[in-house]
Formats: C-alpha cells, sequence, structure tokens
C-alpha cells in the first residue's frame, strides 16, 4: 500500500510540474526555452530512478561499466542511465546435476545423478568473478565424479556414497569460497546400474536366499534327527519293542491288513513276554 501511495504523488507531483513548466515556458523567449528545454533533458537523463530490493536479494551496482557497490534491501536510488544493478538471490538454491555416464574400477559403466545445495554469501565476486556459477560447480562436479568413480568398485560407488558426497563437498568449498558462495551440502542422489548387472545381482540375491533356505531346513531337519537319536539311546529295550508292538497294533486295525514280523523282532516279543509274565 505504502508502495502505491508513493508512485501516485509522484506522479501528481511530475504532473504539475509539467504544467507550470509550460506556463512557464510559454512566457520565455524562444533562446530561453531551449536552453530550458536542455536543461530539463539533462536533469531527466541523470535523474535517479528507484529500484525496490527485498530482504533475500541485493544489487550489485555498476557505474559506467565499473562496479561501485552492494546495496539493498529495500528501495534503492540508481542514477539515470549511468548505473545499472544485477540482482543477487541470498536465499539457499539447489542445482541438480544431470546423470552422468561414468567408469568405475572395475570397468563397469554406471550413471550418477547428484544435487549440491549453495548460498550466495558475497554478491560481488559472485557477479565479477564467475560469469555463471551454478554452471562452474556443475562443471566441477562432474569432473570429480568421474575421477573419483573410476577409482572405485560397483560395490563401493554402492556402498560409500557418503564418503563421495564429503569428498566433493571438500573439493567445491576450495573454489566456491573465490565465487562468492557457500556449498551447504552435496549428495549422490541415485547410482543407476546397467540392466544386465541388475538382472545378474537379482538372481544372484534368489540363489543366495534359496540356498540359505536349504541350509536352515537342512540344519532343522539334523537338530530333529539328533534329538530323536538321543531320545532313542535312552529308551530300553522292552520299552522299544512296546511302543513298536503299539504300532503295529494300529497299523493292524486296518481293513485286510497283512503283518510279517521279522525274526529279530519275534524274539525280542518273546523275550518281552517271558519278562513280564504275559
Amino acid at each position: 500500500m505504502h508502495r502505491e501511495v508513493v508512485i501516485f504523488f509522484t506522479i501528481l507531483a511530475g504532473a504539475l510540474a509539467l504544467v507550470y513548466g509550460l506556463v512557464f515556458l510559454m512566457k520565455l523567449p524562444l533562446p530561453a526555452v531551449f536552453a530550458v528545454l536542455a536543461f530539463v533533458v539533462v536533469i531527466a537523463y541523470f535523474f535517479p530512478r528507484f529500484e525496490a530490493f527485498k530482504e533475500y536479494e541485493r544489487g550489485v551496482v555498476f557505474r559506467f561499466g565499473k562496479f561501485s557497490r552492494v546495496v539493498g534491501p529495500g528501495w534503492i536510488p540508481l542514477f539515470g542511465h549511468v548505473e545499472d544493478a544485477v540482482r543477487v538471490d541470498l536465499r539457499t538454491q539447489t542445482i541438480d546435476i544431470e546423470p552422468q555416464e561414468v567408469i568405475t574400477k572395475d570397468e563397469i559403466k554406471i550413471k550418477v545423478d547428484a544435487i549440491v545445495y549453495m548460498q550466495t554469501i558475497n554478491p560481488r565476486k559472485v557477479v565479477i568473478e564467475v560469469k555463471d556459477v551454478k554452471n562452474s560447480i556443475k562443471q566441477v562436479i562432474y569432473s570429480n565424479i568421474r575421477e573419483g568413480v573410476s577409482k572405485l568398485t560397483v560395490t563401493e560407488v554402492l556402498t560409500k556414497t557418503d564418503e563421495i558426497n564429503t569428498h566433493l563437498k571438500e573439493v567445491l568449498e576450495q573454489v566456491a569460497h573465490d565465487w562468492g558462495v557457500r556449498v551447504t551440502n552435496v549428495e549422490i542422489q541415485r547410482v543407476e546400474l546397467p540392466k544386465l548387472l541388475v538382472e545378474a545381482n537379482q538372481k544372484r540375491k534368489a540363489a543366495e536366499e534359496f540356498k540359505t533356505r536349504l541350509e536352515t531346513e537342512a540344519r532343522a531337519r539334523q537338530i530333529a534327527l539328533e534329538i530323536l537319536n538321543e531320545a532313542a539311546s535312552k529308551l530300553s529295550t522292552e520299552t522299544m519293542a512296546y511302543l513298536y508292538l503299539d504300532t503295529l497294533k494300529r497299523v493292524g486295525e486296518g481293513k485286510s491288513t497283512k503283518i510279517v514280523l521279522p525274526l529279530e523282532l519275534t524274539k525280542l516279543v518273546q523275550a518281552l513276554a517271558d519278562k513280564t509274565g504275559i
């Protein structure tokens, strides 16, 4: 609202000045009119204009093409056509590093996607020291990802992303200060493996899971047999014969069932009968 009021009164004042100026010029001789007009043109050319810079913005002002000052925030006067300002955003910004194909130490092609978080701390350096700070940061990331990944195997790339992130951040910090920015974080977002390698890994994991399951089942059977063997070793001959006969009895309850007893079992049963008096 305050801005609109200022603009309204500025326009009103300009209109009144123009009316009074015309009235004044009509009373002057022709040479004097030309002189006044020339003076007005010169004043208008160098008369300051006002630009608003938000709280998170700064303006790098150049006068006749040479650095003059850093301004903002608020309403800032810029003098006519002799001064120009480049706006700089001080908020944290993200730089998306497009996926690039790199070759690992074990000669496997992978794609690495990263993101960089940066913030301007020196507007003057951002404008003067580097032409395009975001593109320059991208180029540094590209070259260091290629160099770093070439020294690691695929497995190391997948398991050491935190170390890679730290290394990239340290490298950027060495050059970022000269460019007037601070790198707050670097993250490897995604590592894309070749399709054939992904399928091979899936098959390998499935085979390992199947092997683990078989080993678990075999171990369970072994433990069960050991328990049964231990329990059986503690049974007397008479108990084992009784259990055997009880099993035969249940089997014999079925229709048309014919049971053939081995000779050794017959002797065992006879011995059991003699001891129990059956």
